[in-house]
């Protein structure tokens, strides 16, 4: 029975990188695409209630500079690590990090790069111009934000409210992370555990505590292992208005991982929408 798709990202060359930028619209219109196809599929199928789509967070460490088999640097990108280290054309690669090239071959020193973590520093030793150069760098990874689509093909809005009129919360809509905001999901409302990420429940007009976990995929967040609490909202729910939810991320307060004060939920959007509009 189909009732789970996963759907995988190809592997990024650390060479070679194609970069797509997504504005917020398109982000969305492929949210709504993904929802409608996962909905067809489980109605094709005929016995699925629900389908997931998901892919998780990834990130890749792209040096910037490309060097053929023999370790000759054959050029350099702007604006990257190994310019920034002060790499040229022309240089040849000895070794990273004490591994010597001439003792590996260049794909294995490819695969070092990419194990380094967010903020690691390391060093590639060069020949130049007959002189031997020891050259220091900060890894800068770049994520890949993880995503989590479930679809209830049956009911994607949970009703949870006692009268006609009504407003929303929803996790839905993607937040944008130049302003540092994160996706988040549901984990109770007024006290009532939400057991499956709904990503829209329908609630009475009045005052409402939320409380939904975080979904921060910036590398300098620092998380603590032991510790992992969802943090609570008050929220008071106008009639026929939708309520978007994030997780805001506070970069001055990313090594904070006990208290968990790196992050905050927010509402980032609201909009007037028909609350009896499915």
């Amino acid at each position: 029975m189909m009732n789970r798709q996963f759907f995988k990202l190809s592997a990024v060359s650390l060479l070679a990188l194609v970069s797509i930028a997504t504005s917020s619209a398109q982000e969305q219109d492929a949210r709504e695409h993904a929802r409608a196809a996962a909905v067809a599929a489980a109605k094709a199928d005929g016995k699925a209630t629900s389908v997931t789509l998901e892919e998780p967070t990834r990130s890749y460490f792209d040096w910037g500079a490309v060097l053929n088999p023999s370790g000759r640097v054959m050029s350099v990108r702007d604006d990257s690590v190994a310019q920034e280290m002060g790499i040229e054309v022309g240089d040849r690669i000895l070794s990273v990090d004490g591994q010597q090239l001439a003792e590996q071959s260049l794909q294995d020193i490819v695969s070092y790069l990419e194990t380094l973590d967010h903020g690691n520093s390391f060093a590639v030793t060069v020949q130049r111009q007959g002189q031997t150069e020891t050259l220091s760098g900060r890894v800068k990874a770049t994520v890949i934000p993880g995503w989590r689509l479930e679809v209830d093909v049956e009911q994607t809005v949970v009703d949870k409210a006692n009268e006609a009129n009504c407003g929303r919360v929803s996790v839905f809509v993607t937040p944008p992370e130049a302003r540092d905001l994160y996706p988040a999901y549901f984990v109770s409302i007024d006290g009532d555990n939400v057991l499956t990420r709904k990503p829209i429940f329908k609630l009475s007009p009045g005052k409402h505590s939320i409380e939904v976990h975080e979904l921060i995929s910036d590398p300098w967040v620092r998380r603590s292992r032991s510790i992992n609490q969802p943090k609570q909202l008050e929220l008071n729910v106008e009639p026929d208005t939708t309520y978007y939810i994030a997780a805001r991320f506070i970069r001055e307060k990313r090594l904070s991982s006990v208290r968990e004060e790196y992050w905050e939920p927010v509402v980032w959007r609201e909009v007037e929408q028909q609350c009896d509009s499915d």
